[in-house]
C-alpha cells in the first residue's frame, strides 16, 4: 500500500477531504463560498468535484472517480458521514482500492 504519510502532505487532497466531510454532513447549510467555490455553485457539483479530486489523487481508476454512483464514491461518502480523520479516510480508501485490485 502506498505511504499514507505522503498523502497527508498533499494540502490539496486534505482540503478536498475536509470540504467533502462538510458537504456530506452539513447539507444545504454549507457555505460553499467559504471553501473557495463561486456563489451559486450547486452542492451536487462540488460533491462530484471533491469525490473526483480525492479518488484521482489516491490513484483510483478514472471510471471509479467520475461515476458518482460508483462503489468508491459510495465508500468515500460513507467514510465522510462518519466524520473520520483524514488519515483514516485515506487508509480506508487505499485498503479498498487494494482489495478490489485497482
Amino acid at each position: 500500500m502506498q505511504n499514507v504519510k505522503a498523502f497527508l502532505k498533499d494540502k490539496f487532497l486534505l482540503n478536498a477531504i475536509e470540504s467533502h466531510k462538510l458537504i456530506i454532513n452539513g447539507g444545504e447549510s454549507v457555505r460553499l463560498e467559504e471553501m473557495g467555490f463561486e456563489e451559486g455553485t450547486s452542492l451536487e457539483r462540488v460533491h462530484e468535484y471533491n469525490a473526483f479530486t480525492i479518488l484521482t489523487k489516491l490513484k483510483f481508476p478514472i471510471e471509479e472517480a467520475t461515476e458518482i454512483e460508483s462503489e468508491s464514491v459510495k465508500l468515500l461518502d460513507d467514510l465522510a458521514k462518519q466524520n473520520l480523520s483524514n488519515e483514516e479516510i485515506i487508509k480506508s480508501l487505499l485498503e479498498y482500492r487494494k482489495e478490489v485490485g485497482n
